[in-house]
Order: C-alpha cells, then sequence, then structure tokens
C-alpha cells in the first residue's frame, strides 16, 4: 500500500455545488435573452402582419373593381351583387358594399362580428376610362391576430429551445471556468483507473458533483460486461436491418444499382435485368457492364449524368432513353447521389432506375394534341374575327335603321293623332245627337228601339278603340322618345311619399268601380329621389292599372320603404299571376302575358306600358322586376338610389 498523503487544508467553501454557482449567473443571463428574443420576434410578426394585410386588401379591392366594371357598366346588377357575394366569404373581408354610377347601392353586406374593422378599402370601378361607381371593403384581421398569437406561443417555444442552447454554451463556459483544476485532477484519476487502480480516492477534488464522479468510475467496470451484452445486442439487431435491406433489394419493382464515377456498374438488383428485358442478372452483368455503353440512346447524356453527380452530389429525375436487349428503346427516368470516402473523395454512384416509357408516351400523345388544338385555336380565331367583322357592319347597319324607325314612328304618330282625335269626337257627338234626338222618337219595344240600341254599342266601341289607340299612339311616342334620347327630362327634388299617395289618390276611382280594395302600406319620411315628377306618376299608375286589370277579387297593396340606402316600391296583388316563362319578357316592347280563361274579357293594354317603367326606373340609375307565383299573385318592384 501506498503511504498516506498528509491532509490538505480545503477552501472556506468546499461544500458548494456547482449548479448553485452557475444557477445564479446563468439566471440573468437567460432572462435577457429571453425577453429580448420574445419581443423581437413579436414585433417583426406583428408588422409582416400588417404588411400582408394591407398587400392583400389592396390586391382584393383592386380585383373587385377590375370584376364589377363590365356587370355595373351593363347595369347587369344580379351579377354584381354574385360577385360582391363571393368576396363575402374571404375571412379577411368583413364588410363590401358596391355603388353604381348614381352612387346607388348595388350590394352590401356586413358581417357583424362584434368588432370593429381595422382598415378599409376604396377603389372606383373603371369601365374604358370612365368612372361607373365604387367599391368599398372593409377588412379585419381578427383571424389574422389569433394566428400571431399561436404564432407567439411557438414563438415562445423557439426561445425556450434556444435558451436552453445558450444555457448549453454558457454552461460549457463557466464549467471551464469552474472546473478547469478539477477536471485536471479527474483526468489524471480517470488514467489511473483505466488501469485498474480503482483505489484511486480523487482527494484534491471538492465539489460535490465531481465526488459522485469519481465514485461512478469506481462501479465502471461491473458496467463494462453489461455493455458488452448491449453490443452483442445491437449486432444481432444490424444484422436484421442488413438483411431486411437486401429484401427490398432484391424485391423492389425499380432498377437499383451501383456504379464507379466513370459509369461501370458494380451491382445491380434484379429488376434492373427486367427493364432491360434480361433473364437474370448475371446475364444483364455480364452483357451491360457500363451504363454508358450499348444500352444508351445518346451515350454523351450520361456523361453529362455522371458529371452532374460528381458537381451537385446528386441528380434527380434524369430522364434519358435506352436500348433494351432485344433493340427495342424505352425511357427512363435515374435518380442518383455521390458516395464519398472517409477522405471525401467520390467513389461510387447509388441509383435508381424507373421505366417511365407509358408515362412518356402519353406526354407525346398529349403534346399532339395539344398542337392540334392549338390549330384549330387559330383557325376558330380567324372566323371568330371574320364574324366579328360582319357583326360590327351587320350593327352599323341595324342602328341606321333603328335611326329611320324613330323616325318613322315620330311622323306616323303625329300624323295619326289628328284623324284619330275628329274620329273620336265626331263618334261622341254622333252618339250624343243620337241618342237626344232619335232614341226618344221610336217605340221601345220596337226593332227601330233594338237597332238604336246596336248603333250606340257600336258608336260606344270606336270610341273605346280609339281611346285605347291614342293611348297606343301616346306610348310608342314616349317610348320612342326615351330610346332616342330626345325625352324632355324635369327633374326635381321628389318627396316620395307625396309622389305615392297623389298616384294613389288617382287610381282610387278606378277601383271604387270594382270590388278590389286597393292598400298602402307607405313608410312615413322616405328618401328623397332626383326625378321627373310626371314620370314617376306615370310608373305608379302603370303598375297600379296593370294590377287591377289582372286581379278578380282580393287586393292591392301598394307599398314604399327605405333599404340600403334605396327607395324600394313594391305593387303587390292577389291576380291570376304570370307564368314563368312570361316573366323573363315581360317588360319586353308588346309583349302579351299568358292569362287563363277567367281574364279572357280583360281590355288587353298597348304592350308598351311596362317597357316604359322600366325605361324611366333604369333612366334614373334604379331596376324593376317581377317575383310572381300562378294563382297566387304577382308583385311588380322597383328600386332608385335616393339623394341622401
Amino acid at each position: 500500500m501506498r503511504a498516506d498523503k498528509p491532509k490538505r487544508n480545503r477552501p472556506l467553501l468546499t461544500s458548494r455545488s456547482i449548479s448553485r454557482d452557475l444557477t445564479f449567473s446563468l439566471v440573468v443571463i437567460v432572462m435577457i435573452i429571453a425577453t429580448a428574443l420574445g419581443g423581437f420576434i413579436y414585433w417583426q410578426q406583428s408588422q409582416e402582419m400588417w404588411d400582408t394585410a394591407e398587400k392583400k386588401g389592396e390586391d382584393t379591392i383592386s380585383s373587385v373593381a377590375e370584376i364589377l366594371a363590365v356587370p355595373i357598366w351593363n347595369l347587369d346588377y344580379d351579377n354584381a351583387r354574385l360577385i360582391g357575394s363571393v368576396y363575402t366569404h374571404d375571412d379577411m373581408v368583413q364588410g363590401i358594399r358596391i355603388y353604381g354610377s348614381r352612387n346607388e347601392v348595388v350590394f352590401a353586406h356586413e358581417k357583424f362580428s362584434g368588432t370593429p374593422a381595422d382598415f378599409s378599402k376604396v377603389r372606383p370601378i373603371i369601365f374604358e376610362g370612365r368612372t361607373i361607381g365604387r367599391a368599398e371593403i372593409d377588412f379585419t384581421l381578427e383571424r389574422e391576430k389569433k394566428r400571431l398569437d399561436e404564432q407567439m406561443f411557438v414563438s415562445i417555444i423557439i426561445i425556450i429551445v434556444v435558451s436552453i442552447s445558450v444555457i448549453l454554451a454558457i454552461t460549457g463556459l463557466l464549467l471551464r471556468v469552474f472546473l478547469n483544476k478539477p477536471l485536471m485532477v479527474l483526468q489524471s484519476g480517470i488514467a489511473r483507473v483505466a488501469k485498474g487502480d480503482f483505489s484511486y480516492d480523487f482527494g484534491e477534488v471538492y465539489h460535490a458533483e465531481l465526488l459522485e464522479i469519481a465514485k461512478r468510475f469506481r462501479r465502471m467496470s461491473i458496467e463494462i460486461e453489461g455493455r458488452e451484452n448491449k453490443l452483442q445486442t445491437m449486432n444481432k439487431t444490424l444484422q436484421e436491418a442488413e438483411e431486411k435491406y437486401r429484401s427490398i433489394f432484391e424485391n423492389a419493382i425499380e432498377g437499383i444499382f451501383q456504379a464507379t464515377p466513370d459509369g461501370v456498374l458494380r451491382r445491380a438488383n434484379p429488376a434492373m435485368a427486367r427493364i432491360f428485358g434480361y433473364d437474370s442478372l448475371d446475364e444483364f452483368l455480364s452483357n451491360v457492364r457500363s451504363l454508358s455503353s450499348r444500352i444508351m440512346v445518346n451515350p454523351d447524356h450520361m456523361q453529362g449524368f455522371f458529371d452532374r453527380v460528381r458537381d451537385q452530389g446528386e441528380v434527380k429525375r434524369f430522364e434519358a432513353e435506352y436500348y433494351r436487349r432485344d433493340g427495342k428503346t424505352i425511357w427512363g427516368s435515374l435518380n442518383a447521389r455521390a458516395i464519398h470516402d472517409e477522405n471525401g473523395n467520390f467513389v461510387f454512384v447509388d441509383g435508381i432506375l424507373e421505366d417511365i416509357t407509358d408515362r412518356k408516351k402519353a406526354e407525346q400523345d398529349l403534346a399532339d394534341l395539344n398542337r392540334h388544338l392549338e390549330q384549330l385555336v387559330r383557325e376558330r380565331t380567324e372566323d371568330l374575327v371574320n364574324k366579328a367583322r360582319e357583326l360590327e357592319e351587320a350593327n352599323q347597319r341595324l342602328r341606321e335603321l333603328d335611326e329611320m324607325k324613330s323616325a318613322f314612328l315620330s311622323s306616323v304618330s303625329h300624323e295619326l293623332r289628328t284623324p284619330l282625335t275628329s274620329i273620336l269626337g265626331f263618334a261622341k257627338l254622333l252618339n250624343k245627337e243620337f241618342t237626344r234626338n232619335f232614341l226618344p222618337l221610336v217605340n221601345p219595344d220596337s226593332s227601330l228601339a233594338r237597332k238604336g240600341k246596336r248603333i250606340r254599342e257600336n258608336l260606344a266601341i270606336i270610341s273605346h278603340e280609339g281611346e285605347r289607340l291614342t293611348r297606343l299612339i301616346n306610348d310608342v311616342l314616349d317610348l320612342n322618345k326615351i330610346e332616342s334620347g330626345s325625352m324632355g327630362w324635369r327633374d326635381e327634388d321628389l318627396d316620395m311619399n307625396e309622389v305615392i299617395e297623389v298616384a294613389a289618390s288617382s287610381v282610387s276611382g278606378m277601383f271604387a268601380q270594382t270590388s278590389l280594395e286597393l292598400r298602402t302600406e307607405i313608410e312615413p319620411g322616405l328618401p328623397h329621389i332626383l326625378a321627373d315628377r310626371d314620370r314617376m306618376q306615370q310608373v305608379l299608375i302603370n303598375l297600379l292599372n296593370n294590377a287591377s286589370k289582372f286581379t278578380e277579387k282580393g287586393s292591392v297593396t301598394l307599398r314604399a320603404f327605405p333599404r340600403f340606402g334605396q327607395l324600394r316600391v313594391e305593387v303587390v296583388d292577389t291576380g291570376t299571376g304570370i307564368h314563368p316563362e312570361d316573366q323573363s319578357q315581360i317588360f319586353e316592347k308588346f309583349h302579351q302575358t299568358h292569362t287563363d280563361d277567367t281574364m279572357v274579357n280583360k281590355p288587353k293594354g298597348t304592350g308598351l306600358g311596362l317597357t316604359i317603367c322600366r325605361e324611366i326606373i333604369e333612366h334614373y340609375g334604379g331596376r324593376i322586376w317581377v317575383e310572381s307565383e300562378v294563382g297566387v299573385g304577382s308583385t311588380f318592384i322597383f328600386t332608385l338610389p335616393s339623394m341622401e
């Protein structure tokens, strides 16, 4: 036994722990780093969120304004509303409003999320250089903020990981500072333990953690045998893994190979031989010694392949054409990577070859089809250009004919008024004179009395049909003026409550002669509109007359109320209704609806009243349509933009 060494006086703090020494220093440093990283990440992601939202908002409002240009210009507000409703499904869109050229609201939608919008975008709707409306979109970042909070949680995790990394780095540095001398003592002791001297007591080590390490080294020899057993188990596992790899290698449907950097084959699997038409792997390797010889349609391509593997380390989806054993060609796709030795020298190429002949054939067929389609498109385009030219010429001719028609109608209508006025006047005068001077002279029971009655009925028919012809001429003149742009519009600020009440009073006498009830549901304080008073009266009276004409019993209801910054007027009847095939054409000129047998004795109109109503409403930027069900009734609706 070695002689006992004299005991050394230990420092004052011999029982202190290394972890306690390091904890105080590391806590302060880690807290500073974590706080700085967390604040920086949150600020950076918040900035990115706002920048992305602003860009998306600009893209969305620009897209909406561009898409709406054509339907707004064509007054196709149904399509405009459909487009607007599509954008309401965007999570960032909280509200969207679309206005026409007269500032009327074409579409409006608000999501009542309970929170105000974060920002809004306004963009004019421009068609061929003219501003025809505008689009307004309110955007919310509620979802993005929630996602930012979730990302912040991830950032906190990242900060924790980074902090742990920092702690490890700093711990290494501090351990080097605190444990330099103790580690040197441990190294000396470990060397003695390695030689089998387990009696060394590490007397120069004072920290409790290092003393525990010294004790564990004494038990190290006991664990060596156990580790040896574990190594044997691991070796068996590696052998099983090798067998699995060999099975995959042998049974794979893709060709797997290993070659030298210059293309000489060293190993391959049976699938490689099958791809090239060989019955066995040995036969394949004996006949095909290099990937660059015999099997390549263009050997230069394979040299380029190996150069890329050498320069880039790997190549994916390298497509080339190969010869099979029977002389046929196939297409293959190569994926390969470079294998280096411990000195970094390029020694092997490991690769996988996939037969893609069927895919290449499909691609070629598709390319041929595309070329054929392109030729058809070119031919069709030429035909369309010629058709467009012919249509333009026909359109010019139609415009000329329309101008001639307008002039003809105006002239003929004025020429008809003079003789028609005379016919009506003389018919009424003749009826009056006949009733006063002739009928009192005949016996009421005689045949002359019956003939006199027939004469009066015929004179009444002349008067009635003459008045109907007068209305037709007036309607034709009005429609012609509107279509030709010569109508004199006397626009003024209209109190629509007053206008609607006057219209209802005007037709009340007509309803008093029938069993129908005229109801009015007019909200007070309707929005004012800028329009011609007479034309508004004409629209309302036309709709009420039509409702009474096609309603046998029940009621006609006139409603008016504000909605989305517009005035909405509805005329609801309980009449026969309108067949679906007529609803899309009812506002066309001279169109007469199909009626059932109960309406055959009703007087027919001119077929222009609803057309004139549509022209007047659309002139003021409004919209008119009908909703009807056969046997239930009809509702004629029009909307007009308000002045407010």
